[in-house]
């Protein structure tokens, strides 16, 4: 369990949180993931930041604001300590409660909702191939869903937009072990990086049954996966049609719509919606670009199409949407704050 001392430090006000209450929760960016240029508008977490004393770290996730959205580096777990956290993973709502932990590969989108002051997330950070491959080596056991996950991060011709939700509740061991991985880890100088190896090591043996929810494609890439198709529309949202699309993989219209709508449970036009949605809410959040340039930018003639899709999926305008996302009504208390884009509903 988390000491006394861990416990104070977690709910002391930081330099960082203190200027986000200051500025009425604008978001403080002491780590880099503001794009560089439109043309990069989902950053990542670089590695620089967190790994000067080992290739595990242990961090706090800053509460009085949110986190823009991002992709990692590294593979990172969430720990709701205490009161919740609400999170959009690849536009999937996802509500932490206290002893839940998400574990994330590199290629989620990951972003987090304003964070009250009794909110506590502790990310668990590990580096890279190297880190994870000395962790599962000794296994016996590489058929639980978690090693698996591990062991396809390190796989560069397999898919990295998996995740795992673990409700730790369900069995003290791996809750106190995570726990005490925060203990050891929170402050540590380098000198504990041996024992945060050891118990991150027996964490990764916790059984499926604590596996909450997933995301999971641990497929190779290949001519039949989906994963280079929506790579592909990921990255040409601005101008993609489903015929585009199916010709440039050698599909039939009406079957790679069909196989889409299937294996996704989204349309190609909802796919393109939620891409273009989610690049539209990133520059607002970002940039001062007009809403008329941020249309354009994500292939709309007419910005009166960026505000059917505001009012579509998150029943509010692009305008209304940047003022609340910077400059929330409340930080405190019981309430959420009032953002519709990460409504619990």
């Amino acid at each position: 369990m988390i000491t006394s001392s861990i416990q104070k430090q977690l709910f002391q006000i930081t330099s960082i949180e203190q200027e986000q209450i200051d500025n009425n929760g604008k978001n403080v960016q002491d780590v880099p993931t503001r794009p560089e240029n439109i043309e990069n508008s989902i950053a990542q977490m670089p590695f620089w930041h967190f790994f000067d004393k080992g290739r595990i770290a242990i961090t706090q996730s800053n509460r009085f604001s949110y986190i823009p959205a991002h992709k990692h580096k590294f593979i990172e777990m969430n720990y709701c300590y205490h009161g919740r956290s609400i999170q959009y993973i690849d536009d999937k709502m996802i509500t932490l409660f206290p002893g839940e932990l998400l574990i994330m590969d590199r290629e989620i989108q990951q972003r987090i909702n304003y964070a009250r002051k009794q909110d506590i997330l502790i990310n668990v950070l590990i580096r890279d191939d190297y880190e994870i491959n000395e962790l599962t080596s000794n296994l016996h056991n590489k058929n639980s869903l978690l090693v698996s996950f591990l062991i396809n991060c390190t796989k560069k011709e397999f898919p990295h937009n998996n995740y795992l939700v673990l409700d730790l509740n369900k069995d003290s061991v791996f809750k106190n072990i995570v726990e005490d991985i925060i203990n050891k880890g929170l402050n540590n100088d380098g000198s504990n990086n041996q024992i945060l190896q050891y118990l991150l090591q027996a964490f990764i043996c916790a059984p499926d049954h604590l596996i909450k929810s997933k995301k999971i494609n641990f497929s190779s890439i290949d001519e039949k996966s989906l994963y280079p198709i929506i790579t592909y529309l990921n990255d040409n949202f601005k101008d993609i049609t489903l015929n585009n699309l199916a010709n440039k993989f050698g599909y039939n219209k009406n079957y790679l719509g069909n196989k889409i709508a299937k294996e996704t449970n989204h349309t190609f036009k909802e796919l393109l919606q939620m891409r273009r949605l989610n690049i539209a809410c990133n520059l607002l959040q970002n940039t001062n670009l007009s809403i008329e340039q941020i249309s354009e930018y994500v292939g709309y003639d007419n910005h009166s199409s960026l505000f059917r899709l505001f009012k579509s999926y998150l029943k509010i305008t692009p305008t209304e949407y940047r003022r609340r996302i910077r400059l929330p009504k409340s930080l405190d208390g019981d309430s959420l704050i009032p953002n519709p884009y990460f409504s619990e509903t």
